[in-house]
């Protein structure tokens, strides 16, 4: 939840700095800041790390003064000319070899050197430069979800894990709810089987959705300054300085909903020995494949050349009484620079609408793709972490829904 803090932090900022007149923040350095934004760079990259946190009997025992090994990272891109942000969800059991330590999980980085070793890690593993770090924690979490009146989700499943005395209990029932602080903290921090703790990346990612939303509300924005105040003791390391986090707070006046993007770097899981505490341990091994697309697309804001595009795979599969559909979308799909793997019969030739499955864990690439399959509401998009089909990166299956744009 850092990317979370850290949007209700440079908000609630923005506000603070902006608007107290006990701050001497004359019109010349705020239309300075407005130009260049202190950052040097129009698109700027900001690791954002989460420690863990223990809960016993109702209690956080976290210690915020010791360093740990990191609940979530969230790699954001924020072009400060336009406020576009887009967010890579990095899995914190992706299988890495850190020097001197060996075979590991990505987020022991942060135990055995901090956030620095944590950006050097991710670096080599994207191949892009990572400009800043943030580390937070989530002391204040609950709170601050009470505070803006608590945030309404949809629960996909039942999520029920721990009890009294475990470090994790959670109680959450299936269905659209309001929920509380503690209520938002657990749907956040459960992680279910098969998924993982990569499930764990796409209930962030709405919880930011949700929080945003709240906060565009006129009767929440009187309550920022404060937050911001309550958060920035939850920032425990950082190489951004104080302009550069008002320049961040001033981009993110800009920033709406609309212009937030989210991705997952997609893979497998494994079992492997681990080498310091001698125990088999789940880890997640990333298709490097999509984790450089993702990283040049949505972070370098670089457009994929032709043979990263050629690189992508489709199955058709066609759902109604012909192929033609099909085959109409496979050469749509060749034109636009990607491969079809197959084209071929669904399970059923009754289908009503147009569904991908997507691998890739890039959502806006596959919002992309349905939009052109029909009308809003005549596809349904799943995704789908686990890229174990050699070749195959999205699954199209065409209804009777099936009016396309191109």
């Amino acid at each position: 939840m850092a990317l979370l803090l850290v949007i209700i932090a440079v908000l609630a900022g923005a506000l603070w700095w902006l608007f107290d007149p006990s701050r001497a923040l004359n019109t010349a350095r705020v239309s300075a800041l407005n130009k260049g934004y202190a950052l040097g760079q129009q698109r700027v990259t900001i690791l954002m790390l989460g420690n863990a946190l223990s809960i016993i009997n109702g209690k956080d025992v976290t210690n915020p003064h010791v360093r740990d090994r990191t609940d979530a990272m969230m790699l954001v891109s924020v072009d400060t000319k336009t406020g576009q942000v887009n967010v890579l969800s990095v899995p914190r059991d992706s299988l890495v070899n850190i020097p001197h330590v060996g075979e590991t999980k990505l987020n022991e980085a942060n135990y055995f050197g901090g956030p620095k070793l944590a950006v050097a890690e991710v670096e080599k593993m994207l191949h892009i430069p990572v400009d800043f770090y943030m580390e937070t924690t989530m002391w204040n979490f609950a709170d601050i979800i009470n505070q803006i009146g608590g945030l309404t989700l949809d629960v996909p499943y039942p999520m029920h894990y721990g009890g009294t005395g475990n470090y994790l209990d959670i109680n959450l029932n299936p269905g659209v709810q309001h929920l509380d602080g503690q209520q938002v903290l657990e749907f956040a921090r459960f992680r279910s089987e098969p998924m993982g703790s990569i499930g764990r990346s796409f209930q962030q990612q709405e919880v930011i959705r949700a929080v945003m939303h709240k906060l565009l509300q006129p009767s929440n924005l009187p309550k920022l300054p404060q937050i911001a105040l309550e958060l920035r003791k939850d920032i425990v390391y950082t190489n951004l300085q104080d302009n550069q986090l008002l320049a961040l707070a001033l981009v993110a006046r800009h920033v709406s909903l609309s212009h937030v993007q989210f991705a997952t770097i997609p893979g497998t899981p494994t079992v492997r020995m681990d080498p310091y505490m001698h125990v088999k341990l789940d880890y997640w091994v990333d298709n490097t494949k999509w984790e450089r697309l993702l990283a040049d697309q949505l972070i370098m804001g670089q457009p994929w050349t032709a043979a990263q595009k050629k690189s992508i795979g489709f199955e058709i599969r066609s759902g109604t009484q012909s192929l033609a559909p099909a085959e109409q979308l496979a050469t749509w799909l060749k034109h636009q620079g990607y491969t079809v793997t197959n084209v071929i019969w669904a399970n059923s030739h009754n289908h009503t609408q147009n569904t991908i499955v997507n691998f890739t864990g890039d959502d806006p690439f596959a919002k992309s793709i349905a939009s052109v399959l029909g009308p809003q509401g005549t596809t349904t998009l799943s995704d789908s972490p686990y890229h174990d089909v050699p070749h195959v990166d999205m699954i199209i299956t065409l209804g009777s829904d099936f009016k396309p744009s191109f």
